[in-house]
């Protein structure tokens, strides 16, 4: 089983352009999105594959740009290259609820 993380992002700019950035951090950051789930323009979940040993890396990078909760993690894991899975619930705050995906 893999260890597991919980995030919670809040972006202060339009979705497209919050998402864009995000999976360029991620990317960068030799993560994976293994699933997403999108609610309209006013929020989406994903979740990420990543090794232990970058979870620092994407936090911080996540972190320059947008809104993002605590990194409760604990410091043995940080050179492993253990796989993690990280579930990340995004808030746009520039939504306004009404945007269709066609």
């Amino acid at each position: 089983m893999k260890n597991k993380l919980n995030w919670i992002l809040t972006a202060h700019k339009p979705r497209i352009e919050a998402v864009e950035e995000i999976k360029k951090t991620i990317a960068s950051n030799d993560g994976y999105i293994v699933n997403f789930n999108m609610f309209s323009d006013l929020a989406m979940s994903l979740s990420i594959e990543i090794e232990a040993n970058q979870i620092n890396n994407l936090h911080q990078g996540l972190k320059k740009t947008l809104q993002i909760s605590s990194l409760n993690f604990d410091e043995e894991w940080q050179n492993s290259k253990k796989e993690w899975l990280i579930f990340i619930n995004i808030s746009f705050t520039k939504g306004k609820g009404n945007m269709k995906n066609r």
